[in-house]
């Protein structure tokens, strides 16, 4: 299946329903308009035959009558001036016109805030696998000063340890502070272009371009719904109950990444 989009909350993924919204996914060249950025020249081809003549004759008797007039209004030879550069400009006019410049964008629709309510901290640790670079969740966004225009999550099911154990799956929405490691926007750029999101080497000036990543061992805070699972692999010949927090379409997990804690004197 193809990329498609959601357009309420932009996450880029294969479903026709958004895995996060619930929402109806959309091919993302379809989401992208056409907006007018400016007006410039093209070139056209310049009338040829009994056009050209008409063309040369009428640029001729513009030469002669805006000379003749601007002498008549002026009452100096300056306003004879007018008749070589109207006549110029019209005789050039056979060989260009205007047309708007059009790019193709997708507008930025409003960032999510954080929903209210308490929230778990702790420590992540793996479950049984990760993603990317041995981290258990990566978000990447681009956005611009009105909001976010697309983003990308990829996530596995993580443990948080803090007071006691929750494992963490589902779909689940990153935010908090990047990571030490930063990835060149170049790449995380390339990376969007490559499920067909156009990206103008104008516009890049505009935009800004994160990557928040969850890394074993980092301290997290983890906001969704507690619950007791019966979770298979963790020992026994019965799957054990465990406490999980499971983000499903509509209510994902919230997951901020905390800045590391500043360490004192010794």
């Amino acid at each position: 299946m193809s990329q498609r989009c959601c357009p309420h909350c932009r996450l880029l993924q294969r479903e026709r329903r958004c895995v996060d919204c619930s929402a109806d996914t959309e091919e993302l060249g379809d989401l992208i308009r056409q907006q007018i950025a400016g007006v410039t020249t093209v070139p056209k081809q310049p009338a040829t035959g009994w056009r050209d003549q008409a063309a040369l004759w009428g640029t001729a008797l513009a030469i002669l009558s805006a000379a003749t007039g601007g002498a008549l209004i002026t009452h100096s030879a300056i306003g004879m001036l007018a008749g070589p550069a109207v006549g110029l400009f019209g005789y050039s006019k056979q060989f260009w016109r205007a047309a708007f410049k059009r790019r193709p964008r997708l507008g930025a629709v409003a960032a999510r805030e954080r929903p209210p309510g308490p929230a778990l901290e702790g420590t992540a640790q793996p479950f049984e696998r990760t993603v990317a670079g041995g981290a258990l969740a990566i978000a990447t966004v681009i956005a611009n000063r009105h909001g976010v225009i697309v983003r990308a999550v990829d996530a596995a099911a993580f443990w948080l340890i803090g007071e006691h154990r929750v494992l963490v799956a589902g779909t689940c929405w990153v935010a908090g502070a990047p990571g030490p490691s930063l990835v060149p926007a170049s790449l995380l750029l390339r990376e969007i272009e490559a499920g067909g999101f156009p990206i103008s080497r104008a516009s890049r000036a505009g935009l800004h371009v994160t990557r928040i990543a969850i890394m074993p061992g980092d301290r997290i805070a983890v906001l969704g719904r507690l619950r007791e699972e019966a979770v298979a692999g963790l020992g026994g010949y019965r799957d054990t109950v465990t406490e999980t927090m499971r983000g499903e379409p509509g209510a994902p997990v919230w997951i901020d990444r905390l800045d590391a804690p500043e360490l004192g004197p010794a």
